[in-house]
């Protein structure tokens, strides 16, 4: 949002302050400002013509041969701008004159008629970018005078950042901020010249009537004659082309006057074609055609305002094109209003229609601002010298919010809020000056929250608190840590837990870590085979075939294989979170579950090699969470759809079972990937039990160097690899220091049915270097184990 100096000026004296200094303490104590910015405007010698005739000339694309009267002198120029014509007056720049752009005007023949100047587009002026016609200058402006003298050659434009605006209604408009700088300069603010609405009680009231009083909770309009088509006055149309909006009639340019002043958006009807108004919801999917001539499809909620039975503006967003303002309109009927934020945000962001008026209904507004935008218009019509006649009193429906709202602070409060004592009689005065109600009853703070505010914007007293320190300086608050007794923090050792697993899968092993919903879909499971037990429901589910809270974490990750296959060959992804159990009487009890899965595809190697991968990497868990080692026995039922005996095995720990660990059988493996291996586990993390910080052990590098003894067992595979190492710990000898499993083969050349297991065997001596008889009778005594369990040598 920008706001302009010339326009502050009018309600606090500014002029001795440095707009670099202004826009700094306003960044300090109410909203960043993002930019400074100075118009220049080239009024210099531009002088108020009066065009006296109009002819078009033959066989050009519009040009006109003009006459302009300027005081004493008649002045002919060739002029194409298509709102020219007889009668009006507009800005008028003679020879000799500079303009925008560097241009300086001269004697021209065009189409051999002589110009002798130029009449005067605002964008020509340096006003804005409008180009596209001739300023329109209201017609009791002594034609020949300078236009200097109604529009200044500099004015200073500060740029808000609008983010932080968004609590502050009062705020988007100038008066708001004529307030803040008063308060923060301590400068006179200028009360807001205002008409009394109550001289209009004694005319008859409008028909109004509002349905819906929630999403329009106060409405207010008022009736007048008035030829609404006359260029506004110039100093309402220089500001208004400050800010970069388009000027149109004075009608019309009071109405954004207004909104860029206080906030408040109105609105203009022409009032021939309005008898009645209604605010009320469409009530069914239909159409409507606003201002800007584009038919919008709205919803049966969306909220509009009625002429009786037809639909004449969408409420809080834009008017519609039937009852405009046109250059005919001598009869207007003043909207001025208060709509839910929520209402008018919905229906905007949907049609894509962000106006400033309902920018500003977005943020809000305080009701009582219906009221005083509607007084303050009039009061701009006296002074725009247009006659006017009102033809209706100022009319309501729903309430104003005129008073003040009571609230008691403890002064403790304040200075506890603060950090330190601020003084009472400031403290009052900076409220005050803020237009609060504000006194000192002993260790009382009274307040009257001013009507001006929003409620959503103050409200409690941190609130208030917050006004007085912002313009207090919280610069002079002086810097101090809070006070408070030091205690070691406890440790989280759940937490903790579920980091150390994080680190070793993602670290480590190439996971990566997901999210799921904390519900299962029906359709997933009917199509895996899973029928979970009793579970929780959900009261307002986000679709009817997600109402069941996951008791297990495997389901929603192998959902995520099959869209997850067409963009890698391989991945590995693992979720930590929480299942849900019912519990009776009515209660829940949750567990945190740790689960996995490995995809690759069909052909990128060997079914068991993947699996013995991530074996591997669980095994590394056990070694960093838990107190007592992981064993992995084989699965003998299938309780679950993705534990078939033979590609599962149980995870326990001492007498404990902490989960399931498994490949997907070729039939769930075509429903869950396609195609390609799934390797799949899940453990109750809750369940391990482990050190939080497990004791740090030094263990000295041998001394003396170590030797190794490879072999290749064969072994029969319906056995599997489980009974192949339990068959292996039962061989003991006092060399052996660590034995290690390096592949498997299942190649050509083996007995059927058989693999070959390598394992190696770490060899070492405290004391000494092992000799070569030693590492032989090693040898033969594993030779003769393996022949007494009957394992052959490959």
């Amino acid at each position: 949002m920008k706001i302009s100096l010339d326009w502050i000026s009018d309600f606090v004296d500014i002029g001795d302050i440095p707009a670099e200094k202004l826009a700094d303490r306003l960044t300090m104590c109410t909203a960043e400002v993002e930019d400074v910015q100075e118009i220049k405007r080239y009024v210099d010698g531009v002088l108020i013509g009066e065009v006296v005739s109009c002819t078009e000339l033959p066989e050009t694309r519009g040009l006109k041969l003009v006459q302009v009267q300027c005081g004493d002198r008649r002045y002919q120029t060739v002029c194409g701008a298509p709102n020219v014509r007889t009668g009006m007056k507009a800005p008028f720049a003679p020879e000799g004159t500079r303009l925008a752009g560097g241009v300086v005007i001269s004697l021209e023949e065009i189409y051999r008629f002589r110009s002798e100047g130029v009449l005067c587009s605002p964008a020509e002026l340096g006003m804005s970018r409008w180009h596209e016609g001739l300023l329109e200058c209201p017609d009791h402006l002594p034609s020949g005078t300078p236009l200097s003298q109604w529009i200044p050659p500099k004015d200073v434009l500060i740029e808000i950042d609008n983010k932080s605006l968004t609590h502050r209604p009062d705020l988007w408009g100038h008066y708001g901020f004529a307030r803040e700088i008063a308060a923060i300069f301590r400068r006179p603010l200028r009360p807001l010249p205002v008409v009394d609405l109550s001289r209009y009680d004694d005319l008859p009231a409008y028909p109004l009537t509002i349905d819906d009083l929630e999403n329009c909770p106060c409405y207010a309009c008022l009736e007048l004659k008035i030829r609404a088509a006359v260029p506004s006055p110039l100093v309402i149309q220089r500001r208004l082309h400050a800010l970069g909006q388009r000027t149109f009639n004075l009608m019309v340019d009071l109405t954004n006057y207004i909104m860029w002043e206080l906030g408040q958006p109105t609105h203009a009807f022409d009032g021939d074609k309005v008898h009645a108004i209604r605010v009320a919801p469409l009530g069914r999917p239909g159409t409507f055609v606003t201002l800007d001539g584009q038919e919008r499809q709205l919803l049966p909620d969306d909220l509009l305002i009625w002429n009786e039975k037809e639909p004449v503006a969408l409420a809080g967003i834009m008017g519609g094109l039937e009852s405009e303002v046109t250059a005919s309109t001598t009869k207007v009927l003043l909207e001025s209003a208060n709509f839910k934020a929520s209402r008018i945000r919905r229906t905007s962001v949907r049609l894509d229609l962000r106006t400033e008026a309902a920018q500003r209904f977005e943020k809000g507004q305080p009701p009582v601002n219906v009221k005083v935008g509607t007084a303050r218009l009039l009061k701009c019509l006296e002074e725009s010298g247009e006659p006017f006649e009102v033809t209706s009193r100022f009319t309501v429906a729903g309430d104003l919010k005129e008073h003040p709202r009571p609230l008691a602070i403890p002064w403790q409060t304040v200075d506890t809020m603060a950090g330190q004592t601020i003084p009472r009689e400031e403290a009052v005065r900076i409220l005050e000056d803020l237009g609060f109600v504000a006194k000192s009853e002993g260790d009382i703070l009274q307040v009257g929250l001013p009507p001006h505010r929003s409620e959503k914007d103050l409200s409690i007293p941190a609130d208030v608190v917050e006004e007085i320190l912002r313009i207090y300086g919280y610069d002079r608050i002086v810097p101090r840590l809070p006070e408070g007794p030091m205690a070691a923090l406890p440790v989280n050792e759940s937490l903790r837990k579920e980091h150390k697993a994080r680190k070793i899968l993602a670290g480590a092993h190439q996971f990566i870590e997901v999210q799921n919903y904390i519900w299962m879909d029906d359709v997933w499971l009917n199509e895996i085979g899973f029928a979970p037990a009793e579970t929780l429901t959900l009261k307002n589910p986000p679709s009817a075939t997600c109402r069941r809270l996951r008791t297990m974490l495997m389901p929603n990750l192998l959902a995520l294989v099959r869209p997850n296959r067409s963009h890698r060959d391989a991945f590995r992804i693992f979720e930590i979170g929480r299942v849900f159990f019912p519990d009776s009487p009515g209660g829940c009890r949750e567990r945190t579950h740790l689960a996995g899965i490995s995809f690759r595809q069909g052909a990128r190697g060997d079914l068991e090699e993947h699996y013995r991968s991530i074996r591997g990497a669980l095994e590394d868990l056990s070694a960093g969470l838990s107190e007592a080692p992981w064993r992995f026995v084989p699965g003998r039922e299938s309780p679950l759809p993705w534990q078939v005996p033979g590609y599962w095995c149980e995870i326990r720990a001492g007498e404990s079972t902490l989960g399931s660990v498994g490949v997907l059988d070729p039939v769930l493996a075509r429903t869950v990937a396609l195609e390609g291996q799934v390797v799949w586990f899940e453990i109750d993390l809750d369940a391990v039990v482990g050190p939080v910080y497990p004791a740090v052990r030094y263990k000295a590098l041998p001394i003396y160097p170590r030797s190794w003894q490879d072999f290749s067992l064969l072994w029969d595979m319906t056995r599997g690899f489980d009974s192949l190492e339990t068959v292996l710990d039962g061989f003991t000898h006092p060399l052996v220091s660590e034995r290690e499993f390096l592949y498997v083969y299942k190649g050509k050349g083996l007995p059927p049915g058989q693999a070959s297991y390598t394992f190696r065997y770490w060899l070492a001596a405290p004391d000494h270097t092992l000799s070569g008889e030693e590492i032989e009778g090693f040898r033969q005594a594993f030779l003769a184990f393996l022949q007494q369990a009957g394992i052959s040598l490959r």
